[in-house]
């Protein structure tokens, strides 16, 4: 109840929001990784979490009135893109069926991507659902850094990813 009277509370200021989503599945652990993360090789794994996740951002959304556009939307991790294009688009979806999301590049619609996790076609569907900044996690380009710390990439994959972008 005092979550909601503080939420619903804000509504007089009529400041835009910003939202982030933690999505928390990764394919490998990372070892200087601190966030809270599910490391699996289960594709199928995020539906449940998706699942609450979109009955979340309904119970958030309706707290807050509907003329509080969106300015900053940040998807985080975890690895974002672990879960499918399909995942992507529904998240984005259901996002804005219970928030104000904004149609042109005015806000700051950002996403974490994994080099490794994305090609050309991921980055389209990243831009087609609205996101116009990419976070890449890129820790090092030393092969024995990268060995160290469980992260392993190649420069093409880095630089395919950062051309795709562009």
């Amino acid at each position: 109840a005092e979550y909601r009277a503080r939420a619903e509370g804000t509504n007089a200021s009529g400041r835009p929001l910003s939202l982030y989503f933690h999505i928390p599945f990764c394919d490998t652990v990372c070892f200087y990784c601190a966030c809270n993360k599910i490391a699996t090789k289960d594709r199928a794994m995020p539906a449940p979490y998706l699942q609450r996740l979109h009955q979340e951002i309904e119970m958030q959304g309706a707290l807050f009135d509907r003329s509080r556009k969106v300015e900053q939307l940040h998807w985080g991790g975890g690895t974002p893109t672990f879960i499918s294009h399909d995942e992507m688009r529904e998240l984005m979806r259901v996002t804005g069926e219970h928030f104000t999301l904004l149609d042109d590049d005015s806000g700051e619609y950002s996403i974490e991507i994994d080099p490794r996790e994305v090609d050309r076609s991921s980055i389209a569907v990243l831009r087609e659902i609205g996101f116009n900044r990419l976070s890449l996690g890129v820790q090092d380009f030393d092969p024995d850094v990268q060995k160290a710390v469980n992260r392993l990439q190649s420069d093409e994959e880095t630089w395919s990813a950062v051309n795709a972008a562009r």
